[in-house]
């Protein structure tokens, strides 16, 4: 319970940092320098398994519940799901549109239930493989070509 409390405290400060800055970071810092598209991470997740990827585009969708996973878009509309396993990197509810660089290890999904506070309305996606988050940054937009 404290720790849902602490996070929650984190997101409220984060979601009030990112309101009127250009860019916002949420857990470590992303070091990998080079992305991997992220329609050719949705190709084949299973040969990135294990290994610790960036990924850049927009965000499709957030997580309404605790901000705990992102869908990450492609500049051709290709997805892929990010996600705080251990619910400790979380992203302001209202990130839908804005640029995002996600730094983490892609891992394989086993399906296990898990409860949603009182209240919460929304059903989490259950892929085979994401991106276990340990860096987010979101930004402006980039200028398009």
């Amino acid at each position: 319970m404290k720790r849902i409390a602490i996070s929650l405290l984190a997101l409220a400060l984060a979601s009030a940092a990112f309101a009127g800055a250009e860019s916002a970071k949420f857990g470590a810092a992303v070091t990998v320098k080079k992305s991997v598209p992220v329609a050719k991470l949705a190709a084949a997740p299973a040969k990135f398994e294990g290994k610790t990827v960036r990924i850049e585009g927009t965000v499709a969708e957030v997580c309404q519940g605790r901000g705990c996973w992102v869908r990450v878009k492609d500049d051709k509309g290709q997805l892929f799901l990010a996600k705080s396993l251990d619910e400790t990197v979380l992203l302001p509810k209202d990130c839908a549109g804005q640029y995002v660089v996600v730094q983490g290890v892609v891992t394989a999904l086993k399906a296990k239930p898990h409860e949603h506070e009182e209240g919460e309305a929304h059903e989490c996606p259950t892929p085979e493989f994401v991106v276990a988050t340990q860096g987010i940054e979101l930004r402006p937009a980039p200028a398009k070509k």
